[in-house]
């Protein structure tokens, strides 16, 4: 279209320069050496005109030549990218319609075409994991790693989050640490691998995450305290297990002070002490707890410890009995203290009233022991026998109020 337009404009041009020479065409003359070459100026202006144009095309015409590569190199770019978004768009289509097998091929070819197929090869893992291949997920992974770029948290977050889901907690675990040890500085990495660390039971990593997140704000105050409360029952519980009681006291002396006073973290210290012998500090620790707070926990691991001062022990037991003469746990442990002082009568009775109240296995097996000590083997031996039937039947009491106390701690946020 250009070029008839311009043979137009020429052509016009030409007939308007006739027009204007018609009266006087003019002469021009060449002269070189001794050839001479004389022409109307009217045909010279029209040949000019000719020359004009046909250098015109024939420039433009090498420019263009000079430019193929360059616009063929950016069709094939534009071409290559409708590719990749075409199986970009597919492969997420069906990842959000479960279509796993269909969203997997689409990311194995878009990756051929994309400018980043890290992209296409998480995908693909995702799509993998979901049909169980676990193998291919991790070949995927594989080569999201190699394509990456220097993206290497994008690919260990999805790794260690499709492990976690997977429940290969040890190596998400693995996997996390690593990212941390490179400090990538991503709060999503730290909330994973707390998370890891959790299922895990690496408590002391757990803490050392707790306290950067109270720093940046990752976490509610309210569930980082929660953590804590698990992590340094579990550390606590660690120590017990290892048979050494000045590790378990010197992870008690670690807790933070605030935290010392919940009844959580008491209670399992208290139970793991009892691993040990003297246990006069847990005396006057749940008698200054109980002091504090009432709690019927509390109470039941009072006649568990051996006070130095046993007589001083019951009476503060007895004394609590006034405003809570219906607790069985307490009833329990009044058993428990007679007993041991060798009152006999009192122990029977305070046994008998708490069975009386709300049966358990540990009542049951107090008065047996009680009875068969008094040599009253055959009611011994049905005490021995109703205790034993309860202890078949679903008993979780103890677990509901651990349960319950950890969540009031954790909603009593200093």
């Amino acid at each position: 279209m250009r070029l008839v337009l311009t043979i137009l404009l020429a052509l016009s041009a030409a007939l308007a320069l006739g027009i204007f020479l018609e009266d006087n065409p003019g002469r021009l003359v060449f002269s070189y050496g001794d050839v001479m070459v004389q022409t109307s100026f009217a045909f010279f202006v029209i040949v000019m005109i000719i020359v004009f144009i046909a250098l015109y095309y024939l420039f433009s015409l090498t420019g263009n030549l000079l430019r193929l590569p360059r616009d063929l190199e950016r069709w094939t770019k534009h071409r290559r990218t409708r590719r990749s978004e075409k199986y970009l768009t597919q492969g997420f289509l069906g990842l959000v319609e479960g279509n796993w097998q269909a969203a997997e091929q689409a990311f194995r070819k878009g990756a051929a075409y994309s400018c980043l197929p890290m992209v296409n090869y998480l995908g693909a893992a995702r799509a993998a994991q979901q049909q169980g291949a676990i193998t291919q997920r991790d070949h995927y992974l594989r080569l999201a790693h190699e394509f990456s770029g220097g993206s290497t948290v994008a690919v260990g977050l999805t790794q260690a989050e499709l492990q976690l889901c997977q429940q290969q907690t040890q190596q998400a675990y693995a996997t996390l640490r690593h990212l941390d040890t490179d400090k990538s500085g991503q709060a999503q990495a730290k909330l994973m691998l707390l998370e890891a660390s959790s299922e895990l039971k690496e408590w002391q990593q757990v803490l050392d995450l707790l306290r950067g997140f109270g720093r940046g704000k990752l976490l509610p105050k309210e569930k980082i305290k929660s953590q804590q409360l698990q992590a340094y029952a579990g550390l606590l519980q660690q120590a017990g297990k290892t048979e050494h009681q000045y590790k378990l006291e010197e992870q008690w002396h670690k807790i933070p002070g605030k935290l010392k006073n919940e009844l959580y973290l008491i209670e399992v210290y208290v139970r793991q002490r009892l691993r040990f012998p003297d246990t006069g500090d847990c005396e006057r620790l749940l008698r200054q707890t109980l002091k504090r707070k009432w709690d019927s926990v509390m109470a039941g691991l009072y006649g568990l410890v051996v006070g130095s001062d046993q007589a001083r022990q019951l009476a503060f037991a007895e004394g609590m009995l006034k405003a809570h003469a219906a607790d069985t746990m307490l009833l329990l442990t009044l058993g428990r203290l007679c007993k041991r002082q060798s009152l006999w009568g009192k122990a029977s009775t305070y046994l008998q009233e708490c069975i009386d109240i709300q049966a358990s296995p540990e009542a049951y097996q107090e008065l047996a022991a009680l009875l068969e000590q008094q040599g009253d083997h055959a009611a011994a031996a049905e005490c021995y026998q109703k205790g034993l039937s309860l202890v078949t039947k679903p008993y979780e009491q103890v677990n509901l109020i651990k349960a319950t106390r950890v969540e009031d701690a954790a909603r009593k946020v200093v």
